[in-house]
């Protein structure tokens, strides 16, 4: 099958990556792959010449090419499938591109009920969960516990600190303003518990329906609330674990306060995704807190389990079904219970055989079950039952 992998923009240079590498992987399958770069001068113009000559497939992170291709698309009789990481209350502008065949993946089970929920039933040809792989760097990995005990990051945690949480929805009309302030008060009560079922444990408090046509209405405001709680976890953890005097090295944007604050917080710059590759090597233990995906899986999980780094991690219903909690991971729950400074200080800093078991065992996993080859196949099944 002839198939165009779109890279465009990327904080950090995360979805760049992704792009490389199932391209590679894809490349791996016997597909004929053109990797394109948007972001280089001439990028559009391959992406047309390459239309132009025939395409099966585009494959494009976050939906990057706009509503304008939508024509170029069918005239191709081009697939389209686009692999969205982000929350889809961020991204409803480039979930409503038209195309011939549309098919979008999610990294969140909760994402694809939002968007079926949203969207009317024929939008899409397909609308499925596709975690990212475990991007990797090209050296093998020493799991041994001897390497695992020179490992000189005892804990590290990357990504993008926001700050404080805030409601940015308090000018709202005060009916408007006390069920969006319930709808985060639930969302921050359980870091489980995903906003549609929030809502609508709300709406019923109040005796209202959930209706389609009051969600279309509210999505702008409940792209607020997501953020809110998005950012009130992580804030909760680190605020814990700072007061708890943890020793965390941070890698990613925003960090700079919260080192000041914290003096066991250290902080390495704002870093790029290949160098946080290169850092998960050296680190013991690498945390995840989930971003608001309650029912899925991030590229720092399967990234950090490739690199030999056992994962503490908030829970998702995804990682428990896949993952043996205590076994491949260790799994917490937010908000963080009082015991997880001590039990993280504990995986790092004193149980090193156990925590060098541990980065084994999800190493092994992910070698075995969540590489990008192993979403490239999954994604190609799709693609061939669209296509017929």
């Amino acid at each position: 099958m002839r198939i165009v992998v779109l890279k465009g923009q990327s904080q950090y240079g995360s979805l760049r990556l992704h792009g490389d590498q199932l391209a590679a992987a894809l490349g791996e399958l016997g597909e004929t792959v053109a990797l394109i770069d948007l972001v280089l001068p001439h990028g559009f113009a391959a992406f047309d010449t390459s239309l132009k000559a025939g395409v099966d497939c585009v494959i494009a992170f976050s939906g990057i090419i706009g509503r304008e291709y939508a024509d170029a698309l069918a005239e191709a009789g081009a697939t389209f499938a686009g692999l969205y990481v982000d929350h889809p209350l961020h991204q409803m502008g480039r979930l409503e591109q038209p195309t011939r065949q549309y098919l979008a993946f999610f990294l969140d089970r909760t994402h694809q009920a939002l968007v079926q929920a949203v969207f009317p039933p024929r939008a899409f040809t397909h609308i499925g969960f596709l975690p990212p792989g475990a991007n990797t760097l090209a050296e093998p990995v020493d799991v041994s516990p001897e390497a695992y005990a020179r490992r000189d990051i005892p804990i590290l945690f990357s990504g993008t600190y926001r700050g404080a949480p805030a409601r940015t929805w308090q000018d709202q009309s005060g009916p408007t303003r006390d069920l969006l302030n319930e709808v985060a008060d639930r969302m921050a009560a359980d870091g489980s518990l995903w906003i549609g079922e929030a809502l609508k444990a709300t709406l019923q408090a109040r005796g209202l329906p959930l209706t389609p046509e009051f969600l279309k209405v509210a999505l702008g405001a409940l792209a607020s609330v997501q953020l809110f709680a998005e950012a009130y976890h992580r804030d909760a953890f680190v605020e814990a674990m700072g007061k708890a005097g943890v020793a965390i090295t941070t890698v990613g944007k925003g960090w700079e306060p919260l080192v000041a604050r914290f003096p066991s917080f250290s902080y390495l710059g704002e870093g790029s995704f290949e160098e946080t590759l290169a850092l998960l090597r050296r680190t013991r233990v690498v945390i995840n807190v989930n971003n608001g995906f309650v029912s899925g899986g991030h590229e720092r999980v399967f990234a950090a389990m490739a690199g030999g780094a056992a994962v503490f991690s908030e829970t998702s219903l995804f990682y428990q079904e896949v993952f043996k909690d205590g076994e491949d991971l260790v799994m917490f729950n937010t908000p963080v219970p009082a015991d997880t400074a001590a039990r993280l200080q504990a995986l790092a800093f004193e149980d090193i055989d156990a925590a060098a078991q541990i980065a084994a065992n999800g190493h092994a996993a992910t070698l075995a079950h969540h590489l990008w080859s192993h979403r490239a196949a999954d994604l190609m099944t799709v693609v061939r039952a669209a296509r017929g």
